[in-house]
């Protein structure tokens, strides 16, 4: 059985390696010690309440979005009938009008769904990055409480042992920091 080691793991390695102490014929130095921990990032976003917040606020906006599309569609098939059905009527040039309008209010329907898919892409990545910001927050916090001397990502380990990891003490710092998150309402305004 060949075991591949993922190149995180064996920087890690190395840094730990380089990081202790050589031995030494003093027998007055201390020894360092290493603590270690390991985060599930994946769990504590999953888990988190306040990434559950943003994501009930964005879905929320976004089937608002669908429903106010689904009226202007229905109303585009409305203009669509009308206007085959006033094709036998209206003189050639006027049903040409027509068409152009109908043609115009489709393209401007397109470019509004167009736009609000950017602003969506916008406030996720937005919200993506303040939610990020909270929970490195929460995980520093947990790691100077503990006095742990490195923290992994859970996906970069291969093997590690329970008791090394903290994913519930960050998710539990991180619940206690902040629970909710208020998407602003003018996307407009957010920085990139």
């Amino acid at each position: 059985m060949k075991i591949r080691f993922k190149p995180y793991f064996i920087a890690i390695v190395s840094i730990i390696i380089l990081a202790m102490p050589s031995v030494s014929a003093s027998s007055q130095d201390k020894p360092v010690s290493i603590k270690l921990g390991v985060v599930n990032l994946d769990d504590v976003t999953r888990l988190s309440l306040m990434s559950k917040d943003i994501a009930r606020q964005i879905d929320a906006r976004r089937k608002k979005f669908r429903d106010e599309i689904k009226k202007e569609e229905e109303s585009l098939r409305k203009s669509a009938d009308n206007l085959q059905k006033q094709r036998v009527i209206l003189a050639p040039e006027a049903f040409r009008k027509e068409e152009r309008k109908f043609r115009q209010k489709t393209a401007d329907l397109q470019r509004k769904v167009q736009q609000r898919n950017q602003e969506f892409i916008r406030l996720k990545a937005f919200a993506t990055r303040k939610y990020e910001q909270e929970r490195a927050q929460a995980l520093l916090a947990v790691a100077k409480k503990n006095n742990f001397t490195l923290v992994l990502r859970r996906r970069e380990v291969l093997v590690s042992a329970d008791f090394l990891d903290i994913t519930k003490l960050v998710l539990e710092t991180l619940n206690a920091r902040k629970q909710s998150f208020k998407l602003p309402d003018d996307i407009s305004k957010i920085e990139n």
